[in-house]
């Protein structure tokens, strides 16, 4: 049986003044106009959102946002995995359609972060990583500089080929209607913005973000398919794994997906990576077998990861510039690729895509979700 997605909705990823649930059930709304037929009455709601209990003080999403849409007769869920929450939650709602207990089902991610302060938000970021390690000091951004540091001194890489990323991602982020960042940045631009841990600067890091997406799973087809599935999982200590330069969670994920699909690294068109600082992009291509080690900076500078290249990387701004809501990010990846796939992603369109990929990460690395989607 085949598994299909029906239709795609998201919010503009900014700073709002809606809450969060406002913002799921536009984002919902959304999804559902752009469908005719049965996947418009969803059986299942799967709801994603990282933590809204401390961040908001809303609890109980699912039911409170399958009552919101009028839904309140059918199965609600709520999926929590970290920043990789949106992926998760689609993921159980194909297992859902696949069992046949709930077809179609509805999948809506959400967070709205900009409530709280940035030290009181980076805070809450931080509890991602182990007890011991946050009474050291250690926060999310210091671990990627520390990965940052190792790959740069393993691959050769210099601060000034790094900034290259945030401009890419800012070039592309100015022609997404609904990214956080619409606006083009430079090269000095990169190199003269605050130290948040060397050797990152703050345009190497996604902006706080509210916003919510969804997308409606379903056995009936349509113009796009979910081919492949895969995830991967590793340790939650950075200094127990087998690497410092690579997330070999992203590479079990990815080939667990491209065994599903039957297909290889060279035939994706389009990916949707989880940049959420700058060095995560050449890192993350790597680990889904896009690109040589070490090589993936020569694929940028050389123009092939970019709207027009060969291999074009993150055409939504990716979470860099579109912004980073962390319950929605799976989802909202997601929703880029169907529109890539559809050809109704506007100015950043990539020029006949078939095979697109979706790749997000919960924690530092801890868990990996790759979602392999193809235009039928």
């Amino acid at each position: 049986m085949g598994i299909y997605i029906a239709g795609c909705g998201m919010t503009r990823f900014c700073r709002s003044d809606e809450t969060l649930d406002n913002l799921m059930t536009e984002a919902a709304i959304k999804a559902l106009s752009t469908i005719e037929g049965k996947a418009r009455n969803p059986k299942a709601l799967v709801v994603s959102a990282m933590n809204p209990q401390e961040i908001t003080g809303d609890d109980n999403m699912a039911t409170m946002l399958a009552d919101g849409l009028g839904l309140s007769s059918i199965a609600a869920f709520r999926i929590e995995n970290a920043p990789a929450s949106g992926s998760s939650a689609l993921h159980q709602a194909v297992f859902f359609v696949l069992s046949g207990i709930y077809d179609p089902v509805l999948v809506v991610g959400g967070e709205k972060m900009t409530g709280m302060n940035t030290q009181a938000i980076s805070k809450l970021i931080a509890k991602l990583t182990p007890e011991e390690e946050r009474s050291l000091g250690i926060t999310m951004p210091a671990l990627v500089a520390m990965m940052t540091h190792r790959y740069m001194h393993k691959y050769k890489l210099s601060r000034e080929e790094l900034s290259r990323i945030p401009v890419k991602s800012h070039d592309l982020g100015a022609l997404n209607p609904l990214a956080h960042f619409q606006k083009k940045i430079t090269f000095t631009d990169v190199l003269q913005s605050p130290v948040i841990s060397d050797p990152l600067r703050l345009y190497d890091c996604a902006p706080i973000s509210d916003g919510a997406a969804a997308v409606v799973v379903t056995s009936e087809k349509t113009a796009v398919e979910i081919a492949g599935l895969g995830h991967g999982a590793d340790t939650l200590y950075y200094q127990h794994r087998d690497t410092l330069s690579s997330f070999p969670a992203t590479t079990m994920a990815a080939k667990h997906a491209y065994a599903m699909a039957r297909l290889s690294p060279e035939d994706v068109d389009v990916v949707e990576t989880h940049d959420a600082f700058s060095i995560l992009e050449l890192v993350n291509c790597e680990d889904l077998g896009l690109f040589e080690k070490g090589n993936s900076i020569d694929a940028l500078k050389e123009g092939a990861t970019g709207l027009s290249g060969s291999l074009p990387v993150n055409p939504s701004g990716g979470l860099k510039s579109k912004g980073h809501p962390v319950g929605a990010t799976g989802i909202a990846q997601v929703c880029e690729i169907y529109w890539q796939l559809t050809g109704q992603a506007g100015k950043r369109q990539v020029e006949d895509p078939t095979i697109g990929m979706a790749h997000n990460i919960g924690g530092f690395g801890n868990n990996a979700v790759v979602t392999v989607l193809k235009a039928v």
